[in-house]
């Protein structure tokens, strides 16, 4: 956080990178992973990606979200939640139902798998989603 008073409006989305290729929803802690992942992605495999950092689920900037899909015709969402209720589950059937023509591939989540989230640092950081694993579904995914 910046030094003194920080004010912002809840709901409503923060468009990081700007990209032609996919578009990427994360939140919170998957929000520099996000974006490391898309520098990687364009700097090795001429993937462009929208990172959109969603910041408030409750209101949820919806109006963002779908412009951004319909512009780039591809949805990943990185949460660390697992994968079975996540809030990537509700963004995507509201994709699916506002934007459906818009999209040129399936929608792709990349959660933690549907165990119980690890206490254990090292066995977390394996669970949740990772720099490598974001690059590498896109990657397999997009093509």
């Amino acid at each position: 956080m910046p030094d003194g008073e920080y004010v912002d409006r809840l709901g409503t989305a923060n468009v990081l990178r700007r990209g032609s290729d996919i578009t990427v929803i994360a939140l919170a802690a998957m929000v520099p992973r996000a974006l490391a992942a898309a520098d990687r992605l364009e700097r090795d495999h001429g993937i462009s990606a929208t990172v959109v950092d969603v910041r408030s689920l409750v209101p949820l900037d919806t109006r963002t979200i779908l412009e951004e899909v319909s512009k780039t015709g591809r949805l990943y969402t990185v949460e660390e939640n697992p994968r079975l209720c996540g809030w990537g589950a509700e963004v995507v059937s509201i994709v699916a139902e506002e934007c459906f023509y818009d999209l040129d591939g399936p929608i792709v989540r990349i959660t933690t798998p549907h165990v119980p989230l690890p206490a254990a640092d090292a066995l977390e950081d394996h669970a949740v989603p990772s720099v490598d694993r974001i690059v590498e579904t896109v990657r397999r995914t997009a093509g």
